[in-house]
């Protein structure tokens, strides 16, 4: 099993790294269904499938949403209140198209950092490789109040994206929002995103993305090898204690135990010499698990990749936004 030394790895040298992958590589175009190996740098490892019931001409599918509109740009204000918290914030991307208007998805995007560690800012550069797209998407780049905070720990921040999803919600008709949702997260704002998305059921949550992910806390390697430069074990920072003390807890905040026949299309990506989070051990096996309940997921091998990412978001986008026009 491969020896997770997250945060030793200073936080500075982290954020640089993942900063300058959104620069150093063109887009990656998705594989076609069924295309086997792969010979790009992301393989396709598998794809569920499930069978779902066609929409009514009226219900537009995820890729004509996305795809409408003839967006050329986006406005932006940062720091919206979403809670009384100062981390309760988000900055909004809104799309602006040449076209008629038509109700945007919601794309909110969830940073990494330990859970404890780092803010929205760390994601700007993948806001901005998801703008390059000109999709009919409003991002939402939230924060969320940091374990290990006083009062802070896993269910605070679940409270936190409920709040935010309230917010959301009630932002519908000001900013003309389409019904649908998409989740997408880094590290353990992608682990955040599974467990909200698998846990909480939410009907207008219709996708999650997650990339370098931790999906099983009870792992020794997640326990024990997620810590910072300072030594802190980021995990236990979560839970508010050590897997010893509260096992039930470490099992209750793993989203690959949250999986069942209602999960919400998944698609994952996870580096091939990611020595923090595993990609067999973590990913395939969520994968695996999403299979065997006919959830439709799609599992990429991104080759070459430490948990950084760098050099890699180009691609892991591109592919993002295929899986996520397939959706119906």
């Amino acid at each position: 099993m491969k020896t997770a030394n997250y945060f030793l790895i200073t936080i500075a040298f982290l954020a640089s790294s993942f900063l300058s992958s959104c620069s150093e590589l063109t887009s990656v175009e998705p594989l076609p269904e069924g295309s086997g190996s792969a010979t790009t740098e992301e393989r396709v490892s598998a794809q569920s499938t499930t069978q779902e019931e066609p929409n009514s001409p009226q219900e537009p599918t995820m890729g004509q949403l996305l795809t409408a509109g003839n967006v050329t740009s986006y406005t932006v204000e940062k720091n919206r209140s979403y809670g009384p918290d100062k981390l309760q914030n988000y900055d909004l991307y809104r799309p602006v198209g040449t076209g008629e208007s038509v109700p945007s998805v919601s794309v909110v995007l969830i940073h990494g950092g330990g859970w404890s560690l780092l803010d929205k800012s760390f994601l700007d550069p993948v806001v901005e490789e998801f703008k390059k797209r000109n999709i009919n998407a409003t991002i939402f780049n939230i924060n969320h109040r940091l374990a290990g905070s006083p009062g802070v720990n896993f269910p605070q921040i679940m409270e936190d994206l409920d709040l935010f999803f309230e917010h959301q919600q009630s932002l519908k008709g000001e900013l003309n929002l389409n019904d649908d949702v998409v989740l997408w997260g880094y590290s353990s704002g992608g682990h955040l995103a599974l467990t909200y998305a698998y846990k909480r059921k939410k009907r207008f949550i219709k996708s999650v993305a997650a990339v370098a992910a931790p999906a099983d806390l009870t792992q020794p390697s997640i326990y024990n090898g997620i810590v910072d430069d300072k030594n802190r074990n980021l995990t236990a920072l979560l839970i508010g204690g050590t897997y010893d003390q509260k096992p039930e807890a470490y099992q209750d905040a793993s989203p690959i135990f949250e999986v069942d026949g209602n999960s919400v299309p998944t698609v994952l990506f996870y580096g091939d010499n990611d020595q923090v989070v595993d990609d067999q051990n973590q990913g395939e096996r969520l994968h695996t698990a999403l299979k065997g309940r006919n959830v439709k997921a799609r599992f990429h091998t991104v080759s070459d990749a430490t948990h950084e990412m760098h050099g890699k978001m180009p691609g892991i986008v591109n592919n993002t936004i295929d899986f996520w026009k397939t959706i119906n």
